[in-house]
């Protein structure tokens, strides 16, 4: 049996079919409610009181209509789509596809029409994580994109659409591993695919990004070139360099369509799609960008990226832009000195004064011309944008003389429109309402109806006292009054005595016994105005606010391309200060394909220690004499410190900015990739060792003699001898099949002997001293091999049982004599002795003598004392003997 729903319950269901998988915020007088489902989910996750309907037990809950916007954003934050649902005009048809602007410019309150049942509703907008405007949603220093990708054959075409501040950008991938990549570099909000779009359904699971499918149709390629050639015309083409593959257009429609039905708002600022390549741009995947921790860091956090050192902008435009170089460094030399040019020419400038105070008082004009073109913006945001053109054009000023052609590139396209600000300010007032709704909205002088009306609605009782008085000087009656009442409404007293005064003009309205009562068309006319001068007043301001943002909104283009050049001088005036205050220098860029550092540091780690604390190291690799370097020494000694370091240097010198060294030449590099630190993949079911030959297996594809390559302790999280012939095989492979600059950070010494085989393969070692049976890790790299591990020196310094470590260090005086059963295991059972035991070798390698060998070789004898060589011959000679260290 069917359930019989009330009218409105009924009214809701069929609304809710418009838009299945959103939460409808449905509106009843002066709250938006939620029923069913969505009111359970949303008082869970507002934390707002679940109720129901005393009628039928609906499920009900609901939130005020005019502060909405928190709720919607707390729901789009937990990953919801949200449907706004607004009462019409009894004559608009429920369904039309007239929509509205931002959700907080509501219809009339009311549930019911005037004695004609229930008030028709639409859809006005669907709100989803890809196509949200709203401040409260987004986040200041990031893009907010919706990602539309579809598939090509093999690989895919990308397309995304911001529209908060209407830019549009498209790229084709040609494998689905290189669409993750370039996905999760664009880290869309949204991403939205065809239905069965497997591949697609799988990148977004593994990025974490809500996936909205549609309908299959939505890519047809011939249907996307006429939609993108009506809505961009010739400019369409121009952006994609005129031959756009035809899934690249299927993705860009499909984006577009999606933001035209769920946005609600005009997209006239929408800019056309810009296409550009993956291969423009130097490759840092997704797994090496959270090693390296470029934008957050290990916690999730932004605080500790290298970001968070860079980032000295003043204003969210320009706090994007420099997260935006960060993820994509340059890979044409041109592009990259140009930066590096305007970044030198600001180091010695000075940043604040005039030019920091207009970047502040700028502030995020991208957003802002955003929600200006698609007609969101409120009588306060119109303010803020008068008063940014103002302060863009005292920044173009600033920067005119500047010898960087970058600067003086910027400069030129800040376009400052002061007619457009003389207008605003001219229109609206200093402290308008946020709502255009409330009044008060239109500057006093500029509209004469305006100034009456307000008179009228602020001060009728003194216009009627000026009335009267200007009434008696002109008939001279002195006991003429004005008057009013709620049946004849205002009019003038005349007693009986002044009569033959009454003006010609006066109409006689009601006879009294001592008086007579006139009126005037003057008095009729000014009697409608009082009396419908606030209402009147509001409709015209808003009439007025809205053909001011409609002008607005036709240099909304004009105002993008100005907050675009703002956010690029911003983020070059931030690299520049930050490279002054922490003493960077400029890279050398060339053609070439070696990478050497002078006195190198770590940005992120060094700005959190003392001056002069943190140890510099050099770095010198190139693919034809130092291509390989194996790196080896202590777990403490600062190994993979030494690995990010020159890793943060290339990204830096190539994304633009001055790199933290005394010097340093970089051959351009095209992609840097590592595998720095492992971690379990608990929900595949993947061991943190299963981790770690998946990354270094994707690592080991697509290397060229222009990659950097950086590998932190490859084979450790498996037995010794499986992990030890892991890695001495990868390191073969990387000499032998590759030329990529490769850092090979090792806890196995034994791969020490590589260099003797392989020409390209060169020692390095983290330099640890031991002192008074203390090790002392110096955080120096040195040109030779490590003598030792120094893992149990590590283990005591950690705090392990005493008893703990002496065991260990007599297990390991075990292995170093090669104590090993016939089966290969150690004979650890029999304990500390062990002399005279048959020694067996470990196949490749003879541990002990070797040892002994490195140890003469590093020993710096022309420094020693005699007491210190004697020293070292007694302890050499008492472990060749099998004794203790002496």
């Amino acid at each position: 049996m069917a359930i019989k729903h009330t009218p409105l319950i009924a009214q809701y269901l069929n609304v809710k079919r418009q838009a299945p998988d959103a939460i409808l915020f449905f509106r009843l007088g002066d709250f938006y409610e939620m029923f069913f489902e969505d009111a359970e989910i949303g008082a869970r996750v507002l934390e707002i009181q679940l109720t129901s309907r005393s009628k039928d037990g609906v499920p009900l809950c609901g939130v005020p209509y005019h502060s909405a916007e928190p709720y919607v954003a707390k729901l789009i934050k937990a990953g919801y789509k949200v449907a706004i649902c607004e009462q019409a005009a009894p004559e608009t048809t429920v369904g039309s596809s007239a929509k509205g602007g931002a959700f907080q410019l509501v219809a009339p309150a009311g549930g019911r029409g005037a004695g004609r049942g229930l008030m028709p509703r639409q859809v006005v907008r669907v709100i989803t994580p890809g196509t949200v405007g709203e401040e409260l949603v987004l986040v200041a220093g990031e893009k907010n994109f919706l990602l539309a990708a579809a598939p090509d054959g093999g690989g895919y075409a990308l397309a995304a659409i911001d529209v908060s501040t209407g830019e549009f950008i498209a790229t084709r991938v040609g494998t689905g591993a290189a669409a993750r990549e370039e996905i999760a570099r664009i880290a869309p909000r949204e991403i939205i695919a065809p239905r069965g779009a497997g591949g697609a359904a799988a990148i977004a699971r593994e990025l974490g990004a809500p996936l909205s499918a549609v309908a299959e149709d939505w890519f047809d390629a011939a249907a996307a070139e006429g939609s993108l050639a009506r809505r961009f015309g010739a400019e369409w083409r121009a952006g994609t360099d005129g031959e756009p593959a035809p899934a690249i257009g299927a993705a860009a429609a499909a984006a577009m369509r999606y933001v035209e039905e769920n946005f609600g708002g005009d997209l006239a600022y929408l800019r056309a799609p810009r296409l550009y390549r993956a291969a423009e741009f130097m490759l840092v995947d997704e797994v090496s960008r959270r090693h390296l921790e470029l934008i957050v860091s290990s916690d999730g956090g932004r605080a500790g990226s290298l970001l968070s050192i860079l980032d000295e902008t003043l204003t969210p435009v320009g706090a994007r832009t420099l997260a935006n170089w960060i993820v994509y460094p340059l890979l044409e030399l041109g592009a990259i000195r140009a930066r590096h040019d305007a970044v030198e020419e600001l180091f010695d400038a000075d940043l604040g004064g005039e030019i920091a105070e207009s970047l502040k008082r700028i502030g995020d004009l991208e957003r802002l011309a955003g929600r200006i073109g698609g007609l969101r913006a409120n009588p306060r945001d119109a303010l803020k944008l008068g008063q940014a053109l103002t302060a863009a054009e005292h920044l173009k000023r600033a920067l005119g003389g500047r010898r960087a052609a970058l600067i003086a590139e910027l400069a030129g396209r800040i376009r400052p429109l002061p007619e457009l600000a003389a207008r605003i300010d001219a229109t609206i007032g200093d402290e308008p309402p946020n709502n255009p709704r409330d009044g008060n909205t239109i500057r006093a002088g500029f509209s004469a109806e305006v100034d009456e009306l307000r008179a009228l609605a602020l001060d009728a009782r003194g216009v009627i006292a000026r009335l009267e008085a200007a009434e008696r000087a002109r008939s001279g009656i002195p006991s003429l009054k004005v008057r009013y009442n709620q049946v004849f409404g205002y009019y003038f007293e005349v007693t009986r005595a002044h009569l033959e005064r009454v003006p010609a003009d006066y109409e006689r309205k009601q006879t009294l016994v001592g008086a007579e009562r006139f009126t005037t068309a003057g008095l009729k006319e000014l009697e409608r105005k009082i009396l419908s001068a606030e209402a009147g007043l509001k409709e015209l301001e808003l009439r007025l606010f809205t053909g001011l943002l409609r002008e607005l909104a036709g240099s909304a283009g004009e105002i993008l391309e100005t907050a675009a050049a703002v956010g690029e001088f911003d983020a070059l005036r931030s690299l520049a200060a930050v490279a002054r205050r922490r003493g960077y220098v400029r890279p050398e860029m060339d053609s070439g394909r070696a990478l050497a550092v002078r006195d190198g540091r770590h940005p992120v780690i060094e700005a959190g220690m003392k001056a002069g604390e943190f140890v510099p190291n050099d770095v010198a690799a190139d693919p034809d004499e130092r291509q390989l370097l194996l790196i080896t020494g202590p777990n403490m000694a600062g190994k993979s410190t030494y690995l990010r370091q020159v890793a943060l240097i290339a990204i830096m010198a190539q994304m633009g900015s001055f790199t933290p060294a005394v010097a340093a030449r970089v051959g351009l590099i095209d992609r840097v990739l590592t595998r720095i630190g492992a971690r379990d993949e608990l929900r595949r079911g993947e061991s943190t060792f299963m981790v770690e030959m998946r990354e270094t297996a994707r690592l080991l594809e697509g290397l060229t003699d222009r990659s950097l390559l950086l590998l932190d302790e490859v084979g450790r999280g498996t037995s010794t001898f499986d992990g030890l012939a892991i890695a001495w095989a990868v390191a073969e492979y990387l000499h032998d099949a590759t030329r990529a600059k490769v850092l090979f950070a090792t806890h196995f010494h034994e791969l020490t002997e590589l260099a003797r085989e392989r020409p390209r393969v060169k020692n390095l070692s983290m330099a640890a001293r031991e002192w008074n049976g203390e090790v002392l890790f110096l955080r120096r790299v040195i040109e030779e091999p490590a003598s030792r591990s120094y893992g149990i020196e590590v283990a005591r310094l950690a705090g392990l049982p005493a008893s703990i470590i002496e065991r260990a260090r007599r297990i390991l005086k075990n292995l170093e004599a090669g104590e090993f059963d016939e089966a290969g295991g150690a004979r650890l059972a029999r304990g500390a002795e062990g002399a005279g035991a048959a020694a067996a070798q470990m196949g490749l390698f003879a541990p002990l003598e070797r040892r002994v060998i490195e140890e003469l070789r590093a020993a710096e004898v022309e420094r020693m004392t005699p007491i210190e060589a004697l020293n070292l011959i007694a302890r050499i000679a008492a472990r060749l003997n099998g004794g203790g260290e002496s």
